[in-house]
């Protein structure tokens, strides 16, 4: 009955619902905890930032991954540590959201730690990386980026060509010229739609037409 109240409040929307989901994120019953992490992610509320970056060290991994998917939704700062603490998580799933959810947080600050999570042994979690990479638009992920190239996984070699032309870095051209040579027919294209961006932000810096 607890598991389903969570739920039924979840899906309502209503921020009304949001101190009772919280409160049901330390049910004894993972059930519960797993309907009320996902309510959360459903109603996005900065009341309930601690309490899922608590969740975020939850012995399910499904509780795990529904905070940080609302994490990332909320977009509060103040879970850019944990969630930075999150992409070492033994689960993959719950990597993949943390990553994702850096990206829609926007801050440079998770830049390094991204750079690392393109090394990891999923690949999803490698592609979130890189695409988490090119929504913060730090020029410190250029050369990881363009490493990431490289990756065996054409999925993820066509996030690192997209998160290059995001960035806009000039020194990613010869990687991305390069990239226009690769086996994967998306990957040839997204490199150059990249090389394109790249080219129209240094028309538009140096005042060319």
């Amino acid at each position: 009955m607890r598991t389903k109240a969570a739920a039924t409040l979840g899906n309502s929307g209503e921020k009304s619902a949001v101190p009772f989901l919280i409160g049901a994120l330390v049910d004894e019953n993972r059930h519960v905890r797993r309907a009320a992490s996902a309510g959360l992610s459903q109603v996005w509320d900065d009341e309930a930032v601690a309490p899922l970056c608590a969740a975020l060290s939850d012995v399910d991994w499904f509780v795990r991954w529904n905070a940080a998917l609302a994490l990332g939704q909320i977009g509060d700062q103040r879970a850019i540590a944990p969630l930075i603490g999150t992409l070492q998580d033994v689960n993959r799933y719950v990597r993949r959201n943390a990553a994702e959810a850096l990206g829609n947080i926007r801050s440079k600050t998770a830049t390094g730690s991204l750079i690392k999570s393109l090394q990891d042994r999923d690949v999803d979690v490698r592609w979130n990386a890189a695409d988490a990479l090119g929504k913060l638009r730090d020029q410190d992920a250029t050369d990881p980026l363009v490493m990431a190239l490289n990756d065996p996984d054409e999925f993820v070699r066509e996030r690192a060509a997209d998160a290059l032309g995001r960035i806009g870095d000039a020194r990613a051209g010869g990687a991305l010229q390069h990239a226009l040579n690769d086996k994967d027919n998306d990957v040839r294209t997204t490199a150059e739609e990249a090389l394109e961006k790249i080219k129209r932000r240094n028309r538009n810096q140096d005042g060319s037409p």
